[in-house]
């Protein structure tokens, strides 16, 4: 009798851990479901399998099980390497599009420079003169006049 007793419970604990396992697979199927209705991400999944797309990348990943030996896997490795590198590329064109963008096409430095030439009343009238000689226009402004002009004393010939 202990035999038939440990047969039925074994036989209750192995119909017990199967109705766990299936309540644990449709809460698992529940929340795979919730993932590809509410992420992005499972919406693209759902679309590859809609498209028939899912077959491709699931015949990959079984060319993939045979291990690093096979030609998939280093063609795949490839693959990968190049496509990895050029994201890399792409990512650095695509941050200069944007600093561009934000910056302007190119960095222009403006400097001004302002030269003062200090001359007294006398030159600037005899300089109004000879423009109004050679009618060119004159310039009507008064200039601010110091205090104390310097005068300076010129040597030599004037050009």
């Amino acid at each position: 009798m202990p035999s038939e007793n440990n047969e039925f419970l074994d036989y209750v604990d192995s119909v017990n851990r199967k109705e766990k396992e299936k309540e644990e697979w449709e809460k698992t199927l529940q929340w795979k479901k919730e993932w590809r209705e509410t992420t992005y991400a499972g919406m693209i999944i759902a679309f590859l399998e809609r498209s028939g797309a899912a077959r491709f990348f699931e015949a990959i990943a079984d060319s993939l099980e045979g291990g690093e030996d096979t030609a998939s896997f280093y063609a795949i490795k490839i693959v990968y390497r190049v496509g990895i590198i050029t994201s890399c590329i792409m990512f650095v064109f695509i941050l200069g599009y944007i600093f561009k963008m934000l910056f302007g096409d190119e960095i222009v430095i403006e400097q001004e420079v302002v030269l003062v030439e200090e001359i007294t009343r006398s030159q600037y009238e005899a300089e109004q003169r000879e423009k109004k000689m050679r009618g060119e226009k004159v310039d009507e402004t008064i200039p601010t006049v110091k205090k104390q002009s310097k005068v300076r004393q010129r040597r030599g010939k004037r050009d």
